[in-house]
C-alpha cells in the first residue's frame, strides 16, 4: 500500500513538473512572444489590443461584471479596475500566447500579459490571482500551469 502511494505521489511530481516550460517558472526571465497595446479593458480577465485583437488571460477567471450576486460583481469591478491601472489603455504589454490552446471557443486569443512596472516584467496573470481578484481556471491542454504562479511569486508594489 504504502509503496503504491509512494508511486502515486511520484507520477504527481512528475506531471507537475513537466506541465510548464522551462522559464515559465518565473524564476528566471519571462518569456515575451510580442508586445502590443492595450485599447481597451473589458473586464478581469480580458482585454483589447489596437488591431482588434481580444485576448482572454490564460489560467484565471475573474468575477463576472454582469452577475446577479452583488459581491461579485463588487468584486470583478475591483479586478477590472485593477487591469485597467495595471495596463490603461495606450499601455505597452508583453504577450506570451499559449502554444497548446491559442484561441478560446470564441476567438480570442489565449496568453500570458505581462506589464512593464519599473523594468521588471510582472505577470498579470498572476497578479490577478494573488490578488484575490480571479481564481485558477486550469483548462489543459495548456502550456501554462497557473498554480506554480502561486509559489515565491513577488507581490508587484502596484
Amino acid at each position: 500500500m504504502i509503496a503504491i502511494l509512494a508511486l502515486l505521489l511520484l507520477l504527481a511530481w512528475v506531471l507537475v513538473s513537466q506541465s510548464t516550460r522551462p522559464g515559465e517558472d518565473f524564476q528566471e526571465a519571462p518569456v515575451i512572444e510580442r508586445s502590443a497595446v492595450v485599447s481597451r479593458v473589458i473586464d478581469g480577465d480580458t482585454i483589447d489590443l489596437e488591431g482588434g485583437e481580444k485576448v482572454r488571460l490564460v489560467g484565471i477567471n475573474a468575477p463576472e461584471l454582469r452577475s446577479s450576486n452583488l459581491e461579485e460583481r463588487e468584486l470583478a469591478e475591483s479586478a477590472k479596475e485593477f487591469v485597467e491601472n495595471f495596463c490603461p489603455p495606450g499601455s505597452k504589454i508583453g504577450l506570451n500566447v499559449d502554444d497548446l490552446e491559442p484561441r478560446d471557443r470564441y476567438g480570442r486569443t489565449l496568453a500570458l500579459v505581462y506589464v512593464d512596472v519599473d523594468n521588471v516584467w510582472l505577470n498579470l496573470n498572476a497578479e490577478l490571482l494573488r490578488r484575490g481578484l480571479a481564481e485558477i481556471l486550469y483548462l489543459p491542454p495548456s502550456e501554462f500551469n497557473p498554480y506554480k504562479w502561486m509559489v515565491d511569486l513577488p507581490l508587484s508594489s502596484r
